[in-house]
């Protein structure tokens, strides 16, 4: 536990770093990257072969660059696409897990692809969603914004909140945990581990806004919260059944405690969605 509690505290900050301290363009490389490598991961997991795994990640790549130069119109398209498929993620996992897990071991890399790019995407473009305020037609990417800093705040919440989240969880989840949640998916979930998660970011969130800073925060500010903490635990177990349909434990074993990128980046994955539709929608 504290190995993980290390590598999940050490990533945190180091990417928090990043955030504060790299340039936009060199930070968009970088985002980029650990998503193709996250998605040879999620290959890996699949039991693909090298020549699938060729194709697949050239064609991840592909989508990327083609991804460089997007309408607004279109990427406001993606963002509906990227909404609905969580959607869909979701309430299958909620109601009927074992059918995403028959799909994951005839279709893996194409749920990979989706979900990734469509995470992917939403972060390159997010700041010009932050930087650009009043709606035209043109926007840009993280690549080649000159107002990134005034978004840094923007990504840097975003890790506040799932590492609160995933962190809180675990804690709680492992000390204090009796009722589990989904047996089935992830048999170390308990319920009391997923209040934690919901609960602590929500009260400190509360007191960062509120107490400390004096912002005025709306009932749907609470929910919101409380879906981005929700949409953690969804990507986690998402990740979950992969593995599971695979019978591997970890996507890798790049990080000590987690195991995998994928591993590290799972609760990111429908949080962001739902992160960018709180804050810009």
């Amino acid at each position: 536990m504290i190995s993980r509690i290390i590598t999940g505290s050490i990533l945190a900050i180091t990417f928090a770093l990043c955030i504060i301290l790299l340039p936009s363009f060199i930070l968009g490389v970088l985002f980029t990257m650990l998503f193709v490598y996250a998605f040879i991961e999620w290959l890996s997991v699949a039991e693909s072969s090298n020549t699938s795994k060729i194709v697949y990640t050239s064609l991840f790549i592909l989508l990327i660059f083609s991804s460089l130069d997007l309408s607004r119109d279109l990427f406001n398209n993606l963002i509906n696409y990227a909404l609905s498929f969580w959607l869909f993620i979701a309430l299958t996992i909620i109601l009927r897990p074992s059918f995403l897990r028959v799909v994951f071991m005839k279709f893996a890399p194409i749920f990979g692809l989706v979900s990734l790019y469509f995470s992917w995407v939403i972060i390159i473009y997010m700041s010009s969603q932050a930087s650009l305020p009043v709606i035209n037609e043109s926007i840009v990417t993280i690549f080649e914004d000159d107002n990134f800093d005034n978004t840094r705040g923007y990504f840097l919440f975003i890790i506040v909140i799932v590492s609160l989240a995933d962190i809180s969880g675990y804690i709680v989840g492992k000390t204090s945990g009796k009722i589990k949640l989904c047996e089935n998916i992830s048999p170390n979930k308990t319920l009391e581990g997923f209040l934690a998660s919901l609960l602590i970011p929500t009260i400190l969130s509360i007191f960062y806004f509120i107490y400390l800073n004096g912002y005025p925060m709306l009932i749907l500010d609470f929910l919101l919260i409380i879906l981005c903490c929700i949409s953690c635990t969804i990507g986690d177990l998402y990740i979950s059944i992969l593995k599971r349909a695979y019978s591997k434990k970890d996507s890798g074993s790049l990080l000590p405690g987690h195991g995998g990128l994928l591993d590290r980046l799972d609760s990111y994955l429908p949080t962001i969605i739902i992160y960018y539709y709180w804050m810009f929608i």
